[in-house]
């Protein structure tokens, strides 16, 4: 099963596609826009990460999706869904390309995932943000999201950098 495509003002949310694929890792994989996610840094990417998209339209177990910008068609960003076993809970997770920062493009895509969570039935989302993300720490408190953890960490992958992180959950 895959999440309907999903529309904003400006965006296009849906599934992502294998061609997806590249256009995917030089967000994450890039120094500054994946600064703060747990993917590995280029150079260390392996060959199974650098192919995740590699049959991902079968995938049953989260739900990726990248933003298209509507008027343009540009590649804006990412986003995924990853709900709890029983579906009451969606883990949320986004970024967005350096082009498209402080313009509101992820309030935008992270709002339209908990509307339609909402419309799903959801009653909970989380997010885990690196504590010195300053960004998407107010992108979750303008949501109202609150701090629910505080004592986690999470590292980057195959690097010796941790990152002290907030585990956000807004309540529906």
């Amino acid at each position: 099963m895959q999440m309907p495509n999903l529309l904003t003002d400006r965006l296009i949310l849906r599934p992502t596609r294998e061609a997806d694929g590249p256009a995917c890792l030089d967000i994450w994989l890039d120094d500054e826009m994946g600064r703060y996610l747990a993917d590995p840094p280029r150079a260390l990417a392996d060959e199974r990460y650098l192919n995740f998209a590699v049959g991902i339209e079968e995938d049953e177990d989260w739900y990726p999706m990248v933003a298209i910008h509507r008027e343009t068609g540009a590649f804006v960003g990412t986003c995924s869904v990853v709900p709890t076993e029983d579906g009451a809970c969606w883990d949320l997770g986004y970024c967005i390309h350096r082009n498209y920062w402080k313009q509101g493009y992820a309030t935008e895509m992270v709002s339209r995932l908990i509307a339609e969570g909402k419309c799903c039935g959801v009653r909970a989302f989380t997010a885990t943000v690196a504590q010195e993300n300053a960004g998407s720490n107010a992108l979750c408190r303008k949501l109202g999201f609150r701090v629910w953890k505080d004592d986690g960490a999470f590292r980057k992958s195959k690097t010796d950098i941790v990152y002290k992180e907030f585990l956000y959950r807004l309540e529906n």
